[in-house]
């Protein structure tokens, strides 16, 4: 599923613009509407100004700590653990949770201490993590956060990245969530979800959100952790893929069927550049 949007979302059962007779709950359940759509990187910015759209103190600490715990959680948020290089993320999931405020690092075999307003992890508060609970997954994405988790029954890989320049007005998010059912020594069944979030906004407000579920497949190999890789990198490879493909559509076809009626002449632009380039040579001569 793939949505490209350049407004403003609307949150059901409400009407922004009937913002004097909301109640004080509803007024909360827009800003937290709006939190929780945040684009990469960008929730404490959206923070902030929602503060200043609200009536004073209605969006409290323990309100605002809910709702970014449920921010980073959902979007599986990887931090740079402090101390070590920019390949050693922790990534706050729901599957690493200990409590609302520490989550277990699988690599450093460590459970972290996490602001969730911050966004950063308490590096005072860190103990160690039992060795049932470690796993490992590599090659780590670059800037990236891997983590694994094993229950009695299943195995769970969360994979998430986020780039983030808001000096050049784009910020963006790709993540994973794998599940291994059926686990054998050499063989298990597979199914996951890929997600991205994508936000420009030069002169602008353009979002790209997609994500591609993909179904339970069998996997098998001697080396069971290498044939599950395999089948990560070549779904993310069709997620390139298939964004490679709607760029080119786009170009070639959304934009041009985009184009208004031109108020003069009542026709619309013309679509090929070699008419302009003829129109402009002959104008020369």
């Amino acid at each position: 599923m793939l949505r490209i949007s350049g407004r403003i979302p609307h949150f059901h059962g409400c009407d922004l613009d009937m913002a004097d007779v909301l109640s004080d709950a509803e007024k909360l359940n827009v800003a937290k509407g709006f939190l929780l759509a945040s684009p990469p990187g960008e929730v404490r910015d959206v923070s902030k100004d929602v503060a200043k759209l609200l009536p004073r103190g209605l969006l409290s600490d323990t309100a605002l700590r809910g709702i970014l715990h449920t921010y980073n959680v959902e979007n599986s948020l990887p931090v740079q653990i402090p101390n070590e290089d920019e390949s050693k993320r922790l990534v706050v999931c729901q599957e690493g949770e200990v409590d609302v405020g520490h989550y277990l690092d699988t690599h450093g075999r460590k459970v972290w201490g996490f602001d969730h307003v911050t966004q950063e992890i308490l590096a005072q508060d860190v103990q160690d993590a039992s060795a049932r609970f470690t796993s490992s997954l590599e090659p780590l994405p670059d800037r990236g956060g891997a983590a694994v988790f094993a229950t009695d029954s299943t195995i769970t890989i969360v994979l998430s990245t986020e780039r983030v320049s808001l000096r050049n007005f784009w910020s963006g998010r790709w993540k994973s969530k794998w599940t291994l059912t059926n686990v054998s020594p050499d063989a298990a069944t597979l199914a996951g979800r890929i997600d991205l979030h994508v936000h420009y906004f030069e002169d602008g407000n353009l979002q790209l959100q997609s994500h591609k579920d993909v179904a339970p497949v069998p996997v098998t190999g001697e080396s069971l952790a290498q044939a599950v890789l395999a089948v990560l990198r070549a779904e993310e490879h069709v997620v390139h893929s298939n964004l490679e493909d709607m760029y080119i559509n786009m170009t070639e076809e959304t934009f041009k069927e985009m184009r208004r009626v031109m108020p003069v002449t009542q026709t619309k632009m013309e679509w090929n550049l070699y008419a302009h380039r003829t129109a402009k040579d002959l104008s020369r001569k």
